[in-house]
């Protein structure tokens, strides 16, 4: 892997404010998720009513993030980079140390996307010529593949703030300011917390 991103250059600043969005975005999809999962799910036996419904339902999730972390996709190994670099030359700390952890989480959900994205290019390029996008043939893999997906990028969703707060440490550090960033937005509060969400 051939990395050439510089931290505070602006192709960093502007892959940080992509991955801002998709935190933002990540949060709409599973507040939306989670408050349909409420609605739709016995609160005692934790069960979906319509467990068809529910998967549908429950594909759609995994089909809008992964879709909203297509601005970070193809660069997400370069921002882990940086924040691994940086990570480097702070001194170490519980908050650092905290902050290595979860860029190793991001780490391995990155190498986690790709693997699934190489495996859903092989599924495709082995499914018969008459299944085609809109067909239960293609339809059915590819819901399995972003299901796959979904894990990771609910990782990435977790954890993605470190990135920004190796950043702004680095920055810090060096003695400039961080670059001004949207920052994803606390996650929005629901009237009732779901337990059978994620």
């Amino acid at each position: 892997m051939t990395i050439s991103l510089e931290p505070a250059s602006p192709s960093h600043r502007l892959y940080l404010s992509q991955l801002a969005i998709y935190l933002r975005h990540s949060r709409q999809i599973l507040a939306a998720w989670d408050h349909y999962s409420d609605q739709h799910s016995d609160p005692e036996a934790f069960q979906p009513y319509d467990e068809d419904a529910y998967g549908l339902r429950q594909q759609q999730r995994d089909a809008d993030t992964l879709s909203a972390f297509g601005r970070v996709y193809y660069h997400a190994d370069e921002l882990v980079h940086v924040a691994q670099q940086q990570l480097a030359q702070l001194s170490t700390s519980a908050r650092t140390r905290r902050y290595a952890w979860q860029v190793r989480e991001l780490h391995d959900a990155t190498d986690g996307l790709y693997a699934v994205h190489d495996d859903w290019l092989a599924v495709r390029r082995a499914l018969p010529g008459t299944a085609k996008p809109g067909t239960k043939a293609f339809e059915e893999p590819l819901a399995e593949s972003y299901a796959e997906a979904w894990s990771y990028l609910d990782q990435w969703a977790i954890h993605g703030q470190a990135i920004f707060a190796v950043n702004a440490l680095s920055q810090k550090q060096l003695g400039g300011a961080a670059p001004v960033l949207v920052t994803a937005p606390p996650a929005p509060k629901t009237a009732a917390t779901s337990t059978v969400r994620r």
